[in-house]
């Protein structure tokens, strides 16, 4: 099983305790720029607060920065303070020659996904931690010195989001910033991925600007080459009885591992097991893989985006055993006794399998009695129920104000409707340089103003 980490393994000196993303931030709490910047890409950028004025400090190189203005970049002020910085090196790809940055990275793409994820916006255009390997094709040219022994193929993890920091088997995800790495055998670059980091948005399937391969990918693995194509997956399934039409299946991107039910899809390599009649392929497929580059090709992501909201809790949640998901553990839970109980009781099928699944994976022990289950379910929903009622009114006001706000300057109020999405995003001077919505991508052909009443 891969282990994974929000930075990976630096050194730090000493400092060993503002390694993890999450203390960082947490030291945040009393920062007083924290309107001017975002703690968050403080954070990412391997800052911690230090307690004096605007002070920050690496936690891998000790280099100090502070004064810090509206505007100003994390990263390029950190390189500019420490271009040899090693955590820059391999967490973000900065090099010391590459101190120039190119505005769609460091000063646009940086920018907007503070603004966009910071703003209240359901729903939004993700913008990547490492804007310059969002392509697969450079990811996989990272893997030149990849190594020979690995049990995990450069294509496979480059399809997978992944890159080659260039040390060890440690490899770091374009989107979420994540770090894998110890790859034992078995492992599949996509189920640990989903596994450490399931709220990362391009293994949600959220529009996370990567860029797939045009051409299908070489198996490096010595896989066979005519799982690429229709005829080569279907022919896979040949003298083997399934409960799924094997046609279904090698339409859905799936081929047949020989081995019982199990199937892998040829461009993701996602597993899956224990089908019944009544599944379909291309729903499964969504329901469990929304990134794939295959699936969202042949069904588009209006499709995968309508089975995840059919499909909202639960599904995300992997287990890398062998290789597949959690299909099977989900489809036991469902037919569990105690879950059978609790829905013949009326409780929401969707609540009584995620609340178990949740109790499994914290101490992988199920429930010993229905009267537990429906306890906790319970006392979730009060927990909700309260959290709603509490709610502070100026807090609540502040989101309302902040709401208004348009996503890109934060400081005039939203006042222009995009055409033909319907989108209410920027206020009327940042939407003239938009040729796309931000937050679902679609082209622009009108931009309406608006007026408040």
């Amino acid at each position: 099983m891969a282990h994974s980490s929000q930075d990976g393994n630096y050194e730090a000196d000493g400092e060993v305790g503002w390694s993890a993303i999450g203390d960082r931030l947490n030291s945040f709490q009393h920062f007083p720029c924290s309107e001017e910047i975002s703690a968050e890409r403080l954070a990412r950028a391997g800052f911690y607060f230090t307690g004096e004025a605007d002070k920050v400090r690496c936690f891998s190189c000790h280099a100090t920065v502070e004064d810090w203005n509206r505007g100003d970049t994390p990263l390029k002020r950190h390189q500019q303070a420490s271009p040899g910085c090693k955590f820059l090196s391999c967490a973000h790809g900065l090099r010391t020659s590459s101190l120039v940055l190119s505005s769609a990275y460091d000063e646009v793409a940086e920018s907007r996904e503070f603004l966009l994820r910071t703003g209240g916006v359901e729903d939004q255009t993700i913008y990547p931690t490492v804007p310059h390997m969002k392509s697969e094709e450079a990811r996989l040219n990272t893997f030149r010195d990849w190594p020979a022994n690995a049990p995990v193929q450069p294509d496979d993890l480059a399809a997978a989001g992944m890159y080659y920091c260039g040390t060890d088997d440690n490899v770091q995800c374009f989107s979420c910033g994540g770090f894998l790495g110890g790859w034992e055998q078995d492992d599949t670059a996509w189920d640990e991925h989903a596994k450490h980091f399931p709220n990362c948005f391009f293994i949600l399937g959220h529009d996370a600007g990567n860029v797939p391969l045009t051409t299908p990918r070489p198996r490096l693995n010595g896989r066979i080459a005519s799982v690429e194509t229709f005829e080569g997956r279907l022919d896979s399934f040949r003298d083997r009885q399934h409960p799924i039409d094997p046609e279904r299946l090698a339409r859905a991107g799936f081929y047949s591992t020989g081995e019982q039910d199990r199937v892998f899809c040829f461009r993701c390599g996602g597993g899956l097991k224990d089908w019944t009649p009544e599944e379909d392929p291309w729903e499964e497929h969504a329901k469990h893989y929304p990134g794939c580059s295959f699936l969202l090709a042949e069904k588009g992501g209006q499709y995968v985006n309508h089975i995840q909201l059919r499909y909202p809790n639960g599904v995300h949640s992997r287990s890398s055993q062998n290789g597949f998901s959690s299909h099977e553990q989900a489809q036991k839970v469902r037919q569990s006794e105690i879950a059978q109980k609790a829905v013949d009781m009326g409780l929401d099928p969707i609540k009584v399998e995620t609340t178990i699944l949740q109790k499994l994976r914290q101490n992988h022990e199920g429930y010993a009695s229905v009267e537990a289950l429906i306890q906790d379910i319970r006392a979730q929903e009060c927990a909700s129920d309260v959290s709603e009622r509490v709610e502070d009114p100026i807090m609540k006001l502040e989101k309302l104000q902040r709401e208004k706000l348009c996503k890109v300057c934060m400081d005039s109020d939203i006042s222009t409707v995009f055409i033909p999405c319907g989108h209410l995003v920027t206020c009327q001077k940042c939407s003239e340089s938009l040729d796309k919505c931000p937050i679902c991508c679609a082209t622009i052909t009108q931009k309406i103003k608006t007026y408040n009443a």
